[in-house]
């Protein structure tokens, strides 16, 4: 059965990132093995310091992807402006008023612009956030756990 789940993921996981996939919620939470078998090796790893030590995270990254890692687990995800991906069905280079057309009202906006979402709320709250660029379009997207 475990051969069989992994074979699976083999095939069809790397789709759920790349594509607008009801199913996104998924990666976070995922384990090491899980995402080895999804994504393959990082092309990189790296720290990412936080202004508190429980803040800093390994990430890995490949291909405009970034897994920001916490006791095993994934807890966020980042797509930037070379990955083309979709978290949460918004893309990367969509406006500002698709991405509320598609989402509602944002929680809250930072000084900054950037705009932030509840996508789900299931035994954690799961969170997009947008950040736009000066011309009010995408150029990354965070999906990531609220409670951490």
């Amino acid at each position: 059965m475990k051969l069989k789940r992994a074979a699976l993921l083999c095939l069809f996981g790397a789709s759920f990132l790349y594509a607008d996939n009801p199913d996104y919620a998924a990666w976070i939470g995922m384990d090491p093995a899980g995402s080895h078998a999804v994504f393959g090796p990082p092309s990189h790893i790296y720290v990412h310091r936080g202004e508190r030590a429980e803040e800093d995270n390994v990430v890995f990254y490949r291909d405009g992807i970034y897994l920001f890692w916490f006791e095993n687990r994934i807890w966020q995800i980042r797509a930037d402006r070379n990955s083309g991906a979709a978290l949460a069905g918004i893309g990367i280079g969509d406006t500002r008023d698709r991405v509320i057309a598609m989402l509602g009202e944002a929680l809250y906006t930072e000084a900054d612009g950037s705009l932030y979402f509840e996508i789900s709320r299931r035994s954690y709250p799961l969170r997009l956030r947008v950040v736009l660029d000066s011309g009010d379009t995408v150029e990354d997207l965070y999906l990531y756990r609220g409670d951490y």
